[in-house]
């Protein structure tokens, strides 16, 4: 699964303005007549559900849109150059590495949500001489880099530990966040044309050789980031029995074996609320649908990036609810030099490394609802089951639930727990929503 990819964005520059006189049979003077030049395309980024993946970009460094064509004689106007639409998933977040000046300038005074108008873009003239034909080179036609995090080379193969240290040193710049189908963002601005001779006539001039060059279009160096988006992350050690447990709560099928790290890329699935008891028994359940997002297994130091732990982590950023999926390996569960308390101990460990690795990872992770769980439960004797409800509540977690995904005990319970957790978390956001005093108001 391709989730972080860095692109250098070119739009076009706008195409030169022309130098020509009018050159009839019969009209000796016919004046100037060169036209404007062709504005340069866009880059467009554009939202689209379909995509799941960044995966079209994989081996992609660079993407450019067309620059406008030169003015034509007549008066004529050059060709515009073509939008280049960039479609990406739903949930990819674009950051700024590096940037041109006329990128800068819109970015500062506009955003990046709107267009610099036509009158604010810088021009240069140029001058052709009688007999001299074409149009002169600038003197200085560079595209100045303002580079906030490093040079473009430094950054075109971004791995997930060093995409994490730049963003935590503030060193990049979140342009945009894409949430909806169709959303539409124009992340580099095309170049102006500029205008040709005709535009330059006046009574004191009526000869005029002077024209303007296009202007440069936009240039960026972005990393996008794909993070998936879903109610309900399940987070747990590798072999926690979590993509199990996403095949009995949702239609997905994701790939199941008796080894670790058996998911290497996050999988998803829908959880309908037909499932829920509630459903069945006739009753009013809220919202119909969860999108359940199986994270593949985090080891301690994921958030140092040990294993592919950073690369997993991302994609809890997005979820409402953290589901944590907790399980003691057989050998542990049948070791008779152990006690039921020490094991239950075991997985009170477990729960602790987790939600240490994610409030490394980010501190905004503690602010999402967690609902905790212990899979595999058709093997734990009575005791242990007893002991583990005992720590739990002693430690603060009165609502631990206990199911096997394999057998289906205690899934009913964990389906209604996962739709009123999030329920309760939807609410609260609502709320807090309506009492920010900071809030705008919205102009009637």
């Amino acid at each position: 699964m391709t989730d972080l990819i860095t692109l250098l964005t070119q739009a076009g520059h706008g195409g030169h303005g022309r130098v020509s006189f009018r050159r009839e049979k019969y009209v000796p003077k016919g004046g100037p007549d060169g036209g404007r030049g062709g504005d340069g395309g866009h880059v467009i980024v554009r939202g689209a559900s379909e995509l799941a993946t960044l995966n079209h970009f994989a081996g992609v460094r660079e993407v450019h849109a067309e620059d406008g064509e030169i003015g034509g004689e007549r008066k004529k106007i050059g060709s515009r150059g073509k939008n280049l639409v960039i479609e990406v998933p739903l949930g990819t977040t674009i950051w700024e590495i590096a940037e041109n000046a006329v990128a800068r300038r819109r970015q500062h005074r506009y955003g990046i949500e709107r267009l610099m108008p036509r009158d604010e873009m810088p021009r240069e003239t140029y001058e052709i001489e009688f007999g001299q034909g074409g149009v002169p080179g600038k003197q200085k036609d560079s595209l100045d880099w303002i580079i906030p995090a490093a040079s473009y080379e430094d950054a075109t193969l971004l791995t997930g530990k060093e995409f994490k240290s730049l963003k935590d040193g503030k060193q990049l710049v979140k342009l945009v966040e894409i949430l909806e189908e169709g959303q539409e963002v124009v992340l580099c601005q095309g170049g102006l044309g500029g205008r040709g001779n005709e535009a330059f006539k006046s009574g004191a001039l009526t000869t005029p050789r002077l024209a303007e060059y296009g202007t440069i279009g936009e240039q960026r160096v972005v990393v996008m980031e794909q993070r998936l988006l879903a109610d309900v992350g399940l987070v747990g050690f590798p072999s926690a029995g979590k993509s199990t447990l996403l095949s009995v709560l949702t239609q997905a099928r994701p790939k199941i074996a008796a080894y670790p790290f058996t998911t290497l890329e996050p999988n998803l699935g829908i959880l309908s609320s037909t499932e829920r008891p509630e459903h069945q028994a006739g009753l009013k359940t809220g919202v119909p649908e969860l999108v359940v997002a199986d994270i593949p297994g985090l080891i301690e130091g994921a958030s140092d990036g040990k294993g592919l732990g950073i690369d997993f982590l991302r994609h809890i950023e997005n979820t409402t609810v953290v589901l944590f999926v907790l399980a003691l390996e057989e050998t542990t569960i049948f070791d008779d030099s152990l006690t039921a308390e020490e094991k239950a101990e075991e997985l009170w460990k477990q729960y602790e490394v987790l939600l240490g690795e994610l409030q490394k990872h980010s501190p905004a992770m503690m602010e999402k609802s967690q609902q905790v769980s212990v899979n595999k439960i058709d093997v734990y004797p009575a005791e242990l089951r007893a002991a583990l409800q005992k720590l739990f509540v002693e430690r603060g977690l009165n609502d631990l639930v206990l199911f096997s995904a394999a057998t289906g005990e205690g899934m009913n319970e964990l389906r209604s727990k996962l739709f009123e957790v999030h329920t309760q978390s939807s609410a609260s956001e609502d709320s807090a929503g309506d009492l920010d005093p900071d809030a705008e108001e919205i102009p009637q």
